[in-house]
């Protein structure tokens, strides 16, 4: 089964010059073109780089293709500007892939097992590899226990019991750091992840925006990914701990790109009667599970048309065309 997938690999330079470090993890994604059966694509797509990175990584990754954002940015708009770029040069993928920096892969199959599990099964809008450290299972899929409450090994017991890959619930989260997008979702949307946030919270929203299109979020049960935790810092570059400190009435949950809050956008009847949550694991706000049916798919139709215009940003919020970047194409592999 030939496919086509593209994989943003997503590094910043805001807090840490990770240069001699970005390569370990560039080599994982490197070995995968040794079995991957169709065409796939590396953009690496870095943002308040040290001028010496790119040059460095480029002279060892000829291969890959890179884009360097001037501007400060959320990772969300840097990876959307970063698959937007390799549509327009090599037209539309199968999946789009969401890498962070840290993030590990230790055999050279895993983009094409998962390529292929989303391949055989077109229900799936998102798929997710699971992630050893820094899973949030417990927590955000409010699954687990045990002595000290958050047991991460109790909860993958619970989702993998059954065999299967874990489908999430509408409402439940977990942290994705290596993370395949739909070309459905893609094209429903016009971009893969939702940007309305600074920093913060997005997987809380994931299991919305495949649903309300009759879509599954799913979490892979066969390929499990490494991670170095916080390599370069979450929400590096946006202040998000000083968000913190700003409110601490609303902690890390309201940290909006564009306006004073983005609350509004969940906090009221219309979203509330159309099924839409967010941050459910703080009851933040909780969803009507009446506007869901047993395969948690949405029943109404409204749902992905206010994700549409709520939660993506709109052109007059913020205009992707006026990102200022270079981008400079790989050697063809």
């Amino acid at each position: 089964m030939s496919k086509r997938c593209l994989i943003v690999y997503n590094i910043a330079g805001y807090r840490h010059d990770n240069t001699n470090k970005y390569p370990f993890f560039m080599e994982g994604i490197k070995r995968q073109f040794q079995t991957f059966n169709g065409e796939l694509k590396i953009i690496v797509a870095g943002n308040g780089l040290r001028p010496h990175t790119f040059p460095y990584l480029k002279k060892m990754y000829p291969e890959f293709d890179y884009i360097d954002i001037k501007d400060n940015l959320p990772v969300n708009i840097t990876f959307n500007k970063g698959v937007l770029e390799g549509v327009k040069r090599y037209g539309n993928f199968d999946s789009y892939v969401f890498f962070t920096a840290d993030a590990l892969l230790t055999s050279n199959n895993e983009i094409e097992g998962m390529t292929t599990n989303m391949a055989n099964n077109p229900n799936i809008g998102m798929y997710s590899a699971q992630i050893d450290v820094d899973s949030c299972y417990a927590y955000g899929l409010k699954l687990g226990g045990g002595r000290f409450v958050i047991d991460d090994e109790r909860a993958r017991y619970e989702m993998f019991k059954d065999g299967t890959d874990y489908l999430v619930p509408p409402g439940r989260a977990c942290a994705a750091h290596v993370n395949f997008y739909s070309d459905y979702l893609f094209r429903f949307y016009g971009r893969c992840c939702p940007d309305i946030f600074k920093g913060y919270c997005t997987e809380s929203i994931f299991s919305f925006i495949n649903a309300a299109i009759k879509k599954h979020w799913a979490i892979s049960k066969d390929f499990l990914i490494k991670h170095n935790a916080g390599m370069d810092g979450g929400s590096c570059g946006q202040d998000a701990e000083e968000n913190r400190i700003l409110k601490p009435e609303t902690g890390g949950y309201d940290h909006p790109f564009y306006g004073e809050t983005l609350l509004p956008i969940f906090q009221n009847d219309y979203a509330r009667s159309i099924g839409l949550g967010y941050e459910e694991c703080q009851n933040i706000v909780n969803h009507d599970p009446s506007q869901f049916d047993e395969n948690y798919f949405c029943i109404n139709e409204e749902l992905k048309e206010y994700i549409k215009e709520n939660l993506y940003l709109q052109k007059h919020q913020f205009d992707y065309d006026d990102i200022n970047f270079d981008y400079e194409e790989g050697w063809d592999v």
